[in-house]
């Protein structure tokens, strides 16, 4: 088994999910008490997100670099990050290291052509969504270009994630928001939706979704079992 080397901490909630789902998927494939082996370098949500609201780059780039260096000083075997919006700064882990770095938009892009999807929607934070390292990767990866909430919405749907999820708050009312912006989108010729934040899966589901729904989140963590476990 290869070892893994995630950054997390952006936000600890996300984290949570990207470890209980990366060992209950490492137990289901392999049987017993196996889990995955996995080095965590976890830095403070606080910090990262206040250099995120001022675009402080060059503090989250050295952040990043280090935290890429520590964990392939570790044993790490490739790089993760356990956070979609700062996805948009990932070449500063992939340059710090000669390790393989997993791209969560990568993984989302083969999963929605692999399912034969023609046209996604995309809900994330209002950076995910106005910024070019989701859209444009996606495009040149895949060739699909997802269609946006508006403006209002966007704003909601971020804030939403900022002020509840990262908190561990799930409220009825923001499930019924996202599900009214997923059919809004569904009404604009979307056949599915992308949760372009790693936290949104805990609004939306299956079961709650208009949309099938591509948790960027989930999917990333059975790219890096699959990984984890090849030869």
């Amino acid at each position: 088994m290869k070892t893994i080397g995630m950054i997390g901490g952006v936000s600890t909630e996300a984290t949570l999910i990207y470890y209980k789902t990366i060992n209950a998927l490492v137990r289901a494939r392999l049987g017993g008490y196996h889990s995955a082996e996995m080095r965590i370098h976890s830095v403070n949500f606080n910090d990262y997100n206040g250099a995120h609201e001022t675009r402080d780059w060059p503090f989250i780039r050295a952040g990043f670099d280090a935290a890429a260096k520590g964990l392939e000083g570790a044993g790490a075997d490739f790089l993760v990050l356990a956070c979609n919006t700062l996805h948009t700064v990932a070449d500063a882990i992939e340059g710090a290291t000669a390790l393989p770095f997993l791209h969560i938009v990568d993984a989302c892009g083969a999963r929605l052509l692999a399912d034969g999807r023609k046209q996604p929607g995309l809900l994330g934070t209002a950076f995910t969504m106005a910024q070019p390292y989701f859209v444009d990767r996606l495009a040149e990866k895949t060739g699909l270009t997802p269609i946006l909430p508006d403006a209002e919405t966007q704003a909601e749907l971020s804030r939403i994630i900022f002020e509840d999820l990262t908190h561990g708050i799930v409220r009825g009312e923001a499930k019924r928001y996202y599900e009214d912006a997923i059919q809004t989108l569904k009404d604009q010729g979307c056949d599915s939706i992308i949760l372009g934040c790693t936290e949104l899966g805990m609004l939306v589901t299956e079961e709650n979704s208009p949309l099938p729904p591509y948790d960027t989140a989930l999917i990333h963590c059975e790219a890096i079992v699959d990984e984890a476990l090849s030869a």
